[in-house]
């Protein structure tokens, strides 16, 4: 006998009774149909339901929740779709937050448990009148699952028996009560202050930190630990805006933070120290499958740097030049909302004829810039350096990388052009010449690892391309090492002679050892040596350089 279908009209009725549950007025149209991810997908890893925030649209997997035998519980589950909407939105932003907050509370888990707490926030309020609706939903995803629930999922089956009253087993397979209770003692009746406190919090923020710091309990391993609940496929991952916000913090998590640890929820280690903001940032995209998870942690490193930079950059003066001509680009149809002031009138008369006033044509200004050379702008070459005796900057502070972000940045808004080229042992990366500050910034988050070998061919190389440019080595005492082997202080003097400026800026404790190595460079006027003795002061000292070199 083949299963009944859910009629239009059963649907509608149910919509109706949802809606009135919440008495709000939302944007969201009625329920659709869930079409499977993949045809030879198993429904129990299918999402029972979920908003599609693109179209504002709640989708219902009408199958399974027959398969689950809750079909009477379709009022039950829209409701608790129109609570995600009305009352406890989990917008992206938000969901960033979350995510930052609980790897900082439950380091490397490798899925996240927001989904877990906004439904504990949904079904509490659905519940007051659905309670045995959802309740069905509970058993009928345990039934098409077939499979032993977790200790966290037990745990979370567990609170929702407390909360509507239920009989120890009703939703927690009783079978597994003992055995639960022997390897986490005290089980039920954490679950059942669970329910009675989470509820009573004041804000969100106290929600979700009493919530992390209960539910770690239950997790065995986090970077393995992954569960699939009925209710759970609304959040999609926070995109890099909302991630680097949430890695940036807010004062009321602090706030939050130290009313927990007043409270006991946390140890004596738990959101103590000051966030670093590089663990945090690997900690929310290390598990992100495929290539994914890397480009999002190189874009939020990179606005990290950003703001480090900031502080130590110069505000340089924009030489003053003649007007710079400009070229008109190709003509284009204009359409409306287009800025009206791009309209070529007189080309658009010449080819279109009668139709000029409803058919216009606009073409752009495009500036025909002259050569650095002709504003007085240089092009500057930056060596880093990034042997393994600094940390790879995605994993740790890089000073190095730091200053060769400030020197780009700088000369980039000099209206120069810089090419990066990051090196270690074997062949190094070299960037082409690169004009804003994002594609500089991101090619310079490069890490090689293992020893120093300058590349003095390159050097060579590059001296005879672009000759009157200014180059920047910046590295260590292992640049001195290099130096002194073989012909490299010749290809290096020849180098400076061709350059506008060649400036050797090195982490030194002094600069005995590299005056001593570097003599005969220091007599040409176009060689600069910097020793930076402290790391912490290479930001500084990049702004210095930038400032000695840069300015007219």
């Amino acid at each position: 006998m083949s299963p009944p279908r859910f009629t239009p009209e059963t649907v509608a009725a149910a919509w109706r009774d949802a809606l009135d549950l919440w008495d709000v007025a939302v944007q969201l149209s009625p329920p659709e149909p869930h079409v499977p991810f993949k045809r030879d997908d198993d429904h129990g890893y299918e999402p029972l339901a979920y908003i599609d925030l693109v179209k504002r649209q709640v989708v219902i997997h009408f199958d399974l929740l027959h398969d689950m035998g809750a079909a009477q519980s379709l009022t039950a589950v829209l409701a608790h779709e129109i609570g995600h909407h009305a009352r406890f939105p989990h917008t992206l932003g938000w969901d960033a937050e979350l995510r930052v907050q609980e790897q900082r509370l439950i380091p490397g888990m490798k899925q996240s448990l927001t989904n877990l707490f906004y439904d504990l926030q949904v079904n509490e309020v659905v519940g007051r009148t659905h309670a045995a609706e959802l309740a069905e939903v509970y058993r009928g995803f345990q039934r098409v699952r077939n499979e032993p629930p977790t200790p966290l999922f037990f745990f979370y089956l567990a609170i929702y028996e407390e909360l509507w009253g239920l009989t120890p087993g009703d939703l927690a397979p009783r079978a597994l009560h003992a055995p639960m209770e022997e390897r986490f003692p005290g089980l039920r009746s954490e679950a059942r202050m669970f329910a009675q406190t989470f509820y009573a919090l004041p804000t969100p923020r106290l929600q979700f930190l009493y919530f992390c710091a209960t539910f770690i309990r239950y997790v065995d391993k986090p970077e393995e630990a992954t569960y699939w609940i009925p209710l759970g496929g609304d959040v999609s991952m926070p995109d890099v805006d909302d991630l680097d916000a949430a890695v940036r913090g807010s004062g009321q998590w602090d706030d939050a933070m130290a009313e927990a640890r007043e409270r006991g929820w946390l140890d004596g280690t738990s959101g103590t120290d000051t966030p670093d903001a590089l663990k945090t940032i690997r900690d929310i995209t290390h598990h992100l499958p495929g290539e994914g998870g890397g480009k999002l942690r190189r874009a939020l490193v990179g606005r990290h740097y950003k703001r480090l930079v900031e502080p130590h950059i110069l505000k340089l003066p924009t030489p003053p030049s003649r007007p710079e001509p400009y070229l008109r680009t190709l003509p284009e149809a204009w359409e409306y909302g287009d800025d009206p002031a791009t309209i070529d009138w007189t080309l658009t008369v010449l080819s279109q004829g009668p139709l000029a006033a409803v058919a216009p044509l606009r073409r752009e200004l495009e500036a025909d810039l002259p050569p650095p050379s002709e504003l007085g702008v240089p092009s500057v070459e930056l060596y880093l350096d990034t042997s393994g005796s600094m940390p790879g900057p995605e994993v740790g502070f890089n000073a190095m990388t730091l200053a060769a972000q400030v020197l780009s940045a700088s000369a980039l808004r000099k209206k120069a052009t810089v090419k990066g080229i990051v090196y270690s042992a074997g062949n190094p990366l070299v960037s082409p010449w690169m004009y804003d500050e994002e594609t500089a910034r991101d090619f310079l988050l490069h890490y090689i690892g293992g020893g120093t070998d300058y590349p003095f061919a390159l050097l060579k190389t590059l001296s005879l391309e672009r000759p009157e440019a200014i180059r920047v080595i910046i590295s260590d005492s292992d640049f001195l090492a290099n130096v002194s082997s073989g012909n490299h202080l010749e290809v290096l003097l020849e180098a400076t002679r061709r350059s506008r400026a060649l400036v050797a800026f090195l982490a030194l404790p002094d600069d005995t050892q590299a005056r001593k190595v570097l003599a005969p460079l220091l007599a040409e006027r176009r060689f600069r040596l910097v020793v930076v003795t402290w790391l912490s002061d290479f930001g500084p000292a990049a702004a210095a350089l930038a400032r000695a070199l840069l300015e007219n």
